[in-house]
């Protein structure tokens, strides 16, 4: 193998890391819920198409 030919390993990797285009600092929020209601917001967020954590940001949004 010559020198300048690349092996493919090492090296920063195309698309690694965290997304630059968060603006807003987050915090980790950790609550327990009885398990039925934990299966009623899974579902409100599937029908919403929104992961848990938007589906509780909205209901703040609309609460406040």
């Amino acid at each position: 193998m010559e020198e300048n030919e690349k092996k493919g390993w090492g090296g920063a990797r195309k698309g690694a890391g965290r997304p630059k285009g968060i603006k807003k600092p987050y915090a980790p929020l950790c609550c327990s819920l009885p398990v039925e209601y934990v299966g009623r917001l899974k579902a409100m967020a599937e029908r919403e198409g929104l992961s848990m954590s938007r589906m509780i940001q909205k209901m703040i949004d609309e609460r406040a």
